[in-house]
């Protein structure tokens, strides 16, 4: 083997090892820029979710205050004021059920069955009677308690779960139309 063939060898190893680590170096980061994609997407979805829990916590917050009576009875603090501030506690929980497509199912069960418990009470009094609207705060403080306690169970749950993001599209692929009874 002469000069000149131990040269083409050499050029020809060295052109084909520089174009297979350009092509190797390609899909690496072709792959690289995927995965950054990936973990964009799901920090974007991370911060929704997020957003929604701490509108979510705002409201289970508002429901821990509780007033003691005179007859020794205990009624949230949102009865106290009057039926204005309580419809705007009842709308404020209204749009957190607007982000519902950000939360776990079962969390959302529970929103909506204190959300129907709430529409259902508002139902009960009118004419701005506050001596009413806390016999009714009272009657309900418990039911409306399990509901706040098992709302923040959920929550904390979700928030412990929250980076686990194929479950939670596996849960939003099976959401389906919900109804809200208005019967109670």
């Amino acid at each position: 083997m002469g000069n000149s063939e131990l040269i083409k060898v050499i050029l020809t190893s060295s052109l084909i090892a520089g174009i297979l680590s350009a092509i190797v170096s390609a899909i690496v980061s072709i792959k690289l820029k995927n995965l950054d994609y990936k973990n964009e997407y799901y920090k974007k979805i991370l911060d929704k979710r997020l957003e929604a829990y701490k509108f979510l916590e705002t409201q289970i917050a508002v429901l821990k205050s509780a007033v003691l009576d005179e007859d020794a009875k205990l009624y949230h603090l949102i009865f106290a004021y009057d039926e204005d501030k309580f419809h705007e506690f009842q709308q404020n929980l209204f749009a957190a059920l607007a982000y519902s497509m950000w939360i776990n199912d079962n969390t959302v069960d529970l929103m909506e069955k204190l959300n129907g418990l709430f529409f259902g009470i508002s139902r009960k009094f009118s004419d701005h009677d506050k001596e009413k609207m806390i016999s009714i705060a009272k009657d309900n403080y418990h039911e409306i308690s399990q509901l706040r306690k098992s709302l923040e169970d959920s929550v904390r749950h979700d928030l412990l779960n929250l980076h686990d993001l194929k479950n939670f599209k596996k849960a939003v692929a099976s959401k389906g139309t919900r109804i809200i009874d208005l019967e109670k």
